[in-house]
């Protein structure tokens, strides 16, 4: 730990985190309004936001939740618990948002906020209390039909969804993706009973996977869809640490499914969040990497996570 860090807990110890400040204006006052601004990853909606927007339902009763967030979330945050959810177009992951920004957006009044956070810091929040209020994800039924994009898997076949690329390697020091190779050489070597139906998920169709039992869905489906169609067609699912590896692990309803997860770094995601799921029939086997690289995990590993629970499904 160092000097910083130490001063950190040490302030937090003594007068609590932003977080814990805020809840107490709120309960002494009349602002009862939070405001998240949120341009991080996808799965980190589930894993950080979630609990925090749940600890604020529990202290401060009648309590707002706003969220402010770039376009291409907006559909996740449906998931949640938040009251609204503001997008500015054209904000790039990553960037902060300006309390100028803020003052633009229509009907934003800063005084009626207990709590305004511009670069909200969830793990320095969370440090000690991830299992105090486990994530979970909404499921409305009404979002059932957008899984037809993929008809129901025929008598003797099953899907598969791959998530084969995390995309995310230029905001991490290390990767978090399996190789190409090691793709291709799971769908190549599972073999033919019963016959699988591999679904690629993800936003960029890069790289190329042609097999004749692949439908590729990269890019062409949005997130709700693609939520729907893991939970109606996918009997497992194979995914690095990512936000649909946490999108389908934290959906509240019951389906079967086995998740073969692959890591690299075993201190993150849905492994250091150390919560179960809320579907009590998700099975959900972790395999890590020889030296904390996913790439090292072997295709026989994988391959064999995935037969047993073909078996299981037979």
């Amino acid at each position: 730990m160092s000097p910083r860090q130490a001063l950190r807990r040490l302030a937090d110890g003594l007068a609590g985190t932003a977080l814990d400040r805020a809840l107490r204006r709120a309960a002494a006052g009349p602002a009862r309004d939070f405001l998240f601004c949120w341009n991080r990853g996808l799965g980190d909606i589930a894993l950080c936001l979630v609990p925090i927007i749940a600890r604020i339902r529990r202290d401060i009763p009648g309590a707002r939740v706003t969220i402010v967030t770039r376009s291409e979330l907006a559909e996740p945050f449906a998931m949640t618990d938040a009251d609204a959810v503001v997008t500015i177009p054209g904000l790039p992951r990553g960037s902060r948002v300006s309390m100028a920004q803020l003052q633009a957006l229509p009907g934003f009044d800063r005084g009626r906020h207990a709590a305004v956070f511009l670069d909200p810091d969830v793990n320095r929040w969370l440090r000690g209390r991830r299992t105090e209020f486990p994530p979970t994800l909404r499921w409305d039924p009404a979002w059932d039909a957008l899984a037809e994009r993929v008809p129901p898997a025929p008598q003797g076949q099953v899907y598969i969804g791959a998530h084969v690329s995390a995309e995310t390697r230029q905001y991490y020091s290390y990767a978090k993706d399996w190789a190409p190779e090691s793709w291709r050489a799971l769908m190549e070597r599972q073999g033919a009973a019963p016959r699988v139906r591999w679904l690629l998920f993800g936003q960029i169709a890069e790289p190329n996977f042609a097999h004749p039992d692949v439908i590729d869905l990269r890019g062409a489906t949005g997130y709700l869809e693609m939520a729907s169609i893991i939970r109606h067609r996918c009997r497992v699912l194979i995914a690095p640490d990512s936000g649909v590896l946490a999108t389908a692990y934290y959906l509240d309803a019951r389906f079967p499914i086995d998740i073969v997860s692959l890591w690299s770094d075993p201190r993150q995601g849905v492994l250091l969040q150390g919560c179960p799921s809320p579907n009590p029939l998700l099975r959900h086997i972790p395999l890590l990497g020889r030296d904390e690289q996913a790439r090292n995990i072997p295709v026989d590993a994988v391959l064999a996570e995935v037969r047993a629970a073909l078996l299981r499904e037979s």
